[in-house]
């Protein structure tokens, strides 16, 4: 029998299929790419997740101007701003190089404002209101019919940064301090703010006035919600605000919620100007297209607001002592020239130089008094010891904390309303020295707790309605840096 030679397949290595699962190469995750698709793994992440190029070399000469100073016109020209008003308009397109959006920006500083049509394609930019931005440009023109820019800022420059190297856009994070920027266009120092208006005339009609302004403080931040409309889904989010007259609900859409991140309840301070509304049975606002909202101006009313709101957020002593040694009360009292205020009057000038302290004399009414309340109630006089108020009818009394005695001095609250012709003061808010209050009363501390109750009422119905001249003092804080904010009167005249 002839010998059997080899086949041909025995001299090869016998290889195991690619889809044997056995004899298969352990991949690192399960989307790993297959090999031998001729594309390496940086290449295909850098198709997928393509790097920006950020730096930007000028090519020609910027001018540096104000906004105020800008005209319509091809000039390259750059300018510094803050965001007053944003919104993001998105702008599908199948073509590779086409804008996928464009965010509309209001920038205004000191002297005026423009509006920025801000194109994108990949680029993230991560705006809120408020915030400090830089634009170069080659052109400005005027919009028409409020169809490219809104009427509040007509002058716009239309930038697409990624595409057109002739244009650039930046926004200063770290090199922000928060003073560039800051005042309202046309604010004067000293002189009030053209149509500010408080927020209960505001809501009373004030609406109507053209280019009105609203000052409010933020007093609560919502949650963001997601809300279904024809458009697709938008996130919401609601910022409570107050003033000293009333309160309000500021709601913000899209992109513009973003704002609110970085603002605190009874801190943060918006000067909205033409705001949009809707009043029921609580006034809601809104950012319009011609709305401006500087966040933190640099005006006086915008410091008495936040010092204002952040005084509610602390508990009041219940019987705050004099501040003895701030007003020189003896040269008050020897001066020939004498000046007596109306309430109006103080309120103005401690809104327009708060950190300047004045005296003065006041004429007012006793408008109620609740002498016989606070004595049937042992609260005649009180202080504070270890935070805990102290009541008693007697010149001293016994702190339960640290079991001291403590000297009591009169309860303020023994006082209603004070009014003149121009306003009121709110009961307990006015600041007596002792001498004040024995000038007022007519009898000392002890004296007043000994009284009967017939004494006091007696003593009550002939005060009510009395009109007084107050020798006061105003001062914001103490020499030891110590915060007053009150009415201090350390003399009466009856």
């Amino acid at each position: 029998m002839a010998p059997q030679f080899p086949s041909i397949q025995s001299f090869f290595q016998v290889k195991s299929s690619p889809s044997s699962k056995e004899h298969q190469p352990p991949s690192s995750s399960p989307s790993a790419t297959p090999a031998g698709d001729g594309f390496s793994t940086e290449e295909v992440d850098a198709v997928l997740h393509p790097t920006i190029d950020s730096s930007w070399t000028p090519t020609q000469e910027y001018e540096e101007q104000e906004i105020g100073e800008l005209d319509a016109g091809p000039r390259c020209v750059t300018f510094i701003g803050r965001v007053v008003n944003l919104y993001d308009q998105a702008t599908p397109s199948k073509a590779p190089k086409a804008a996928k959006g464009c965010i509309k920006l209001i920038v205004a500083d000191n002297t005026g404002a423009l509006t920025v049509r801000l194109w994108y394609a990949n680029m993230d930019y991560k705006l809120h209101l408020g915030q400090l931005i830089s634009v170069w440009t080659p052109h400005l023109s005027y919009g028409e019919n409020g169809t490219l820019a809104p009427s509040s800022a007509p002058l716009f420059t239309s930038i697409f940064p990624e595409r057109d190297r002739n244009c650039h856009f930046k926004s200063h994070e770290n090199s922000d301090e928060g003073v560039q920027c800051k005042k309202p266009i046309g604010y004067k120092k000293g002189q009030p703010l053209p149509g500010l208006m408080t927020l209960q005339n505001f809501i009373d009609g004030g609406y109507d006035v053209a280019d009105g302004k609203i000052l409010v403080c933020v007093k609560s931040i919502g949650a963001r919600t997601k809300v279904e409309n024809k458009r697709g889904t938008t996130e919401r989010i609601n910022i409570g605000l107050f003033d000293d007259t009333a309160e309000a609900t500021l709601t913000l859409w899209g992109s513009t919620t973003a704002s609110a991140v970085p603002w605190r309840p009874s801190h943060t301070v918006l000067l909205i100007t033409n705001p949009g509304w809707r009043i029921d049975r609580r006034a809601w606002i809104s950012v319009t297209a011609n709305t401006h909202v500087d966040v933190d101006p640099l005006i006086t009313d915008a410091i008495w607001l936040r010092s204002f709101a952040q005084r509610l957020t602390k508990r009041d002593h219940v019987n705050p002592p004099f501040p003895d040694g701030v007003f020189d009360t003896e040269a008050a009292e020897s001066s020939q020239v004498r000046i007596l205020y109306r309430l109006a009057d103080i309120d103005e000038f401690a809104r327009a130089a708060p950190k300047e302290k004045f005296m003065g004399f006041l004429s007012i009414i006793i408008m109620d008094l609740h002498i016989v309340t606070n004595f049937k109630r042992n609260m005649l006089m009180c202080t504070e010891c270890c935070g805990v108020p102290l009541y008693a009818n007697a010149v001293t009394a016994k702190c339960k904390q640290c079991e001291k005695y403590q000297p009591l001095r009169i309860n303020p609250r023994i006082l209603g309303t004070l009014a003149d012709e121009t306003g009121a003061l709110a009961q307990g808010k006015v600041l007596f020295s002792d001498a004040a209050w024995e000038q007022l009363l007519g009898r000392s501390a002890f004296q007043l707790v000994s009284s009967s109750a017939e004494v006091l009422r007696y003593l009550e119905q002939r005060l009510l309605f009395l009109r007084v001249s107050l020798c006061f003092g105003w001062s914001l804080y103490e020499e030891g840096g110590e915060e007053v904010g009150r009415l201090c009167v350390w003399g009466v005249r009856v």
